[in-house]
């Protein structure tokens, strides 16, 4: 009947368009007719009720307009009288105006000569009290007037009584009215429901029954049974879909058949790839479980591939620290601090790791499994340690002889065993200087040896933020004040006090205080903050000075490194300051880091946990 999907849609939307059509107007032209009827019924009423009960309430004027003139006041009630009459003729032709019933008017015309009694009774009145005297005016108004005035309201409390059952009787009629046109358009309803049903019910036949047959070989197809056909032989839409449905799933047959084999290949190809890497690798996906593992990494957590396939990192690899890692990984947290070395045991040996991780990700930039390297540093580690332990024994050899120099020097410049002219006092300073710089490299070489060594115990003093910042500056503030730079520290007093080495934090805030007073211009201002979050101490020395490269960032914290200062050519240290910093700062669990904007200035910045428990009772990191 009909040839396209689309003719088969609009003919069912058709007939139920016709259907609520119909049933829309056969509901508005009955709630029209009630609206009608309600309308000019209450109207009508309402207004007789209005009408009669401001009649009443000028009578009501009447009778207190007589009340005055019996008062003594006849020319002033009498007024009042005249214009409270004007207002009762009103109301009562508006009475007369909106009245559609005969009782109605009967008793209007009751009231019309009963008032037109009352209004001359109360002429009657003001002529007597100007001629016969207040006490038979009272007779006359009680016996004459008061009668009239009580009757013509009894007629008025009629007219009102009569509208509002009139109202009563609208009500009930509108119920009735409404009571049908509810029946009517719930019949119609009813009518358009069922035959609403019945046409869809036929046209969705048309549509429904070729597209389950096709989601039903959709379903086939996805669950890999690529041999099944969609059995649909109408001419419409979706016979000519699952025509093209069956011509791609021959196509995509053909397609697997050809490229099953390449695909095994190259996952053989790549798992031979990552068996040959020299470095232990390991790959989960994006719940966590293991994926591949290659034999390096199977000898270093001493499982195999096969039992670990499937499950999650954190049973097979018995390491909360690396499980930790790889979960934050897996969460997109890909700044995380890691040390830059881990140590494990391999083959019956301590070994040193560098963790590498790198994830990869869909379209969407979602994390979709992690690949964790552990690349074998054991052998720099090991050339680390000797180069600092001969830095120590040379730092050492150095120590007794630049003793003896620098004794010799304080003697010769102090002129203990004879003058110096100008020249050789000259020459004595020069070298004095340089040998207080090599006294400085032996000292802090020897401070970072200890540190590396792990075998430094840090001191268990009680600690408050603000003395320990107050005794780090104080020996630099003589400095700042000839170099005109401001100093300024804020130091949260909600901060408690905590276990530390006294002498090595002030060590680590002087250091960062000298170098940005280093670095920052005359009129510069270094800011100290001392802050909290609960866990750790945060402390952070900001300057206004003239910042770091870029380039220069990644390398503060490296041993020997300087950074260039325009201000100041002369070399003022070895650049092993900041790396004695980062050992101590370690120390605590904490770690140290560094901001800096070029022309705007640097921020360096550390924290340290807030322990209660003794400080010697931490490991020192290798």
């Amino acid at each position: 009947m009909f040839s396209t999907l689309r003719a088969k849609v609009a003919a069912g939307f058709t007939v139920l368009v016709i259907i609520n059509v119909i049933v829309s107007a056969w509901s508005i032209y009955n709630f029209n007719q009630l609206t009608q009827a309600i309308a000019t019924m209450i109207k009508q009423n309402y207004q007789n009720v209005i009408a009669a009960q401001n009649m009443v309430e000028a009578l009501e004027r009447d009778n207190s307009a007589q009340l005055v003139m019996l008062n003594g006041n006849v020319d002033s009630g009498y007024k009042q009288f005249q214009d409270s009459h004007q207002d009762f003729f009103v109301w009562f032709q508006q009475a007369v105006a909106s009245n559609v019933s005969q009782r109605g008017s009967n008793i209007l015309n009751n009231i019309n000569n009963s008032y037109a009694k009352y209004s001359d009774a109360t002429d009657t009145l003001g002529t007597i009290l100007r001629t016969h005297g207040h006490a038979y005016a009272q007779d006359f108004h009680y016996n004459r007037i008061l009668p009239l005035f009580n009757q013509i309201k009894d007629e008025c409390f009629q007219l009102l009584d009569m509208n509002h059952n009139a109202m009563v009787e609208t009500e009930t009629k509108a119920n009735d009215i409404s009571n049908q046109a509810t029946v009517a358009v719930l019949g119609a309803a009813l009518l358009a429901i069922v035959l609403s049903i019945v046409a869809s019910w036929q046209f969705s036949q048309y549509i429904l029954e070729p597209a389950e047959k096709l989601t039903d070989t959709v379903r086939k197809i996805g669950r890999g049974y690529l041999d099944v056909h969609a059995d649909i032989n109408s001419n419409d839409e979706i016979g000519e879909l699952s025509r093209e449905f069956n011509r791609m799933t021959e196509r995509l047959r053909k397609y697997e058949e050809i490229n099953i084999e390449k695909l095994i290949s190259e996952k053989k190809k790549s798992e031979a790839i990552v068996s040959t890497i020299s470095d232990p690798i390991v790959v989960v996906d994006q719940e966590g479980r293991i994926v591949l593992m290659n034999l390096l990494a199977e000898n270093v957590f001493g499982v195999s591939e096969e039992a670990s396939i499937g499950r999650k990192f954190s049973e097979v690899v018995k390491n909360s620290e690396l499980s930790r890692y790889v979960d934050r990984y897996l969460h997109g947290e890909s700044s995380m601090n890691i040390p830059p070395y881990f140590e494990l045991k391999f083959d019956g040996e301590d070994r040193y790791f560098r963790i590498k991780l790198n994830s990869s990700k869909d379209n969407l930039g979602r994390v979709t499994g992690v690949i964790l390297i552990l690349q074998d540093v054991t052998q720099f580690k090991e050339l680390d340690k000797m180069k600092s332990e001969f830095m120590a024994r040379v730092s050492h050899e150095f120590r007794t002889p630049l003793t003896s120099i620098n004794m010799t020097l304080d003697i010769l410049k102090d002129e203990h065993i004879g003058h110096a002219n100008k020249k050789q006092r000259e020459l004595l300073i020069a070298a004095k200087q340089d040998a207080e710089r090599l006294t400085k490299l032996v000292r802090e070489l020897l401070e970072l040896s200890r540190l590396e060594s792990g075998k430094f115990q840090l001191k268990e003093d009680v600690v408050e933020i603000r003395s320990l910042i107050d005794f780090s500056v104080h020996p630099v503030m003589l400095q700042f004040n000839d170099k005109n730079v401001k100093l300024v520290i804020d130091a949260d007093n909600t901060i408690p006090e905590f276990i530390a080495d006294f002498q090595q934090l002030s060590w680590v805030i002087s250091n960062l205080v000298t170098n940005a007073l280093r670095f920052t211009d005359s009129g510069g201002i270094v800011t100290v903050d001392a802050t909290t979050d609960g866990e750790d101490i945060i402390v952070s020395v900001r300057d206004t000075g003239c910042g770091i490269e870029p380039e220069e960032l990644e390398k503060v914290f490296d041993k020997f490194v300087q950074l260039h200062d325009s201000s100041n050519p002369s070399p003022g240290s070895v650049g092993l300051g900041l790396s004695i910093a980062k050992e101590i700062v370690e120390l605590y669990g904490g770690r140290i880091w560094v901001g800096s904007t070029i022309d705007v200035g640097s921020v360096f910045t550390f924290s340290i946990p807030i322990r209660n428990r003794k400080a010697s009772e931490r490991k020192v990191p290798a």
